[in-house]
């Protein structure tokens, strides 16, 4: 289990292939949101509505996951919970 632990830190930490894959999705996510939104609402959301959601991915930092938190879940799966 703490071999695993290690592996899950290694790969979602600081500097791991989870933080450049989060930092290169941030323009997708705007062009998503603004497409799913302009689908919702029958036509161009409001440009500020999408700027504002532009400031806020820009500025998101991608948190690692918790090693601790995924071994109490992978020990409940296993056990059928």
């Amino acid at each position: 289990m703490a071999s695993a632990q290690e592996k899950y830190a290694r790969k979602t930490g600081p500097g791991s292939p989870a933080v450049q894959n989060y930092n290169a999705a941030k323009g997708r996510m705007v062009q998503n949101y603004g497409r799913g939104l302009a689908e919702f609402l029958g036509g161009a959301p409001s440009g500020s509505v999408i700027q504002a959601y532009q400031n806020g991915i820009a500025a998101a930092q991608y948190r690692g996951g918790d090693p601790g938190k995924w071994a109490v879940n992978f020990r409940a799966k296993m056990m059928g919970g």
